[in-house]
């Protein structure tokens, strides 16, 4: 017991030097691209030293993976609460509910900049993809998780559900696209047209 309150405080700084890292490199990703975007310049944006940078990542694909792993675990929340709403409901009105939140996310300029800008190396990179391949894996099976607590939707077994979530996650990464190189978006009106969309393929199957 001694042991731990002796630790903690350790542990929390570095965990808070961990996320500066994290924070610097998202930002430098988003202004100069994966490959314009050096250790020099994490390290400058972070204000430490290439040997803290170092002792807590490898290489810059360690620090993909890290902000991947930090955004398993926001939809871990997501999920988490959409599962305790207080509201109740089938799956598709708990997740309708989380729809308008969805989108301010999905078009929030410093998410969608570096969401795209992973997806585009990913393309390109297999290091990356595959860390961006087991984060999707990894996302699917908490909703998959949720969907089989919440219970599923009348007349779809879990592949169907499964198939379906992935559908609803492409209607979010159009939203992002469009979201980068389109007009001004009506964030109301595109959340009301993604909750139909979401209670069209989430509600029971016919």
């Amino acid at each position: 017991m001694n042991t731990s309150s002796s630790t903690a405080p350790g542990q929390d700084k570095g965990e808070a030097r961990r996320q500066q890292v994290l924070d610097a490199a998202t930002g430098c990703f988003r202004r100069d691209g994966f490959h314009g975007t050096s250790i020099a310049k994490i390290c400058k944006a972070a204000g430490m030293s290439p040997g803290h940078i170092y002792h807590y990542f490898d290489n810059k694909e360690a620090i993909v993976q890290a902000i991947a792993k930090r955004e398993e675990q926001n939809i871990t929340e997501l999920a988490r609460k959409l599962q305790e709403d207080e509201s109740g409901g089938s799956l598709a009105t708990r997740v309708a509910r989380q729809v308008a939140d969805s989108v301010d996310r999905c078009l929030d300029p410093a998410y969608l900049e570096l969401q795209l800008e992973l997806a585009a190396e990913a393309a390109r990179n297999p290091a990356i993809r595959r860390i961006l391949r087991q984060s999707d894996k990894v996302v699917t099976g908490e909703f998959m998780a949720l969907s089989e607590r919440v219970g599923l939707p009348d007349g779809m077994d879990a592949a169907e559900v499964e198939l379906r979530m992935n559908m609803i996650s492409a209607i979010f990464n159009g939203v992002m696209v469009r979201g980068s190189v389109g007009a001004d978006i009506d964030r109301r009106q595109v959340s009301r047209l993604v909750e139909k969309l979401v209670r069209c393929l989430l509600d029971d199957a016919d």
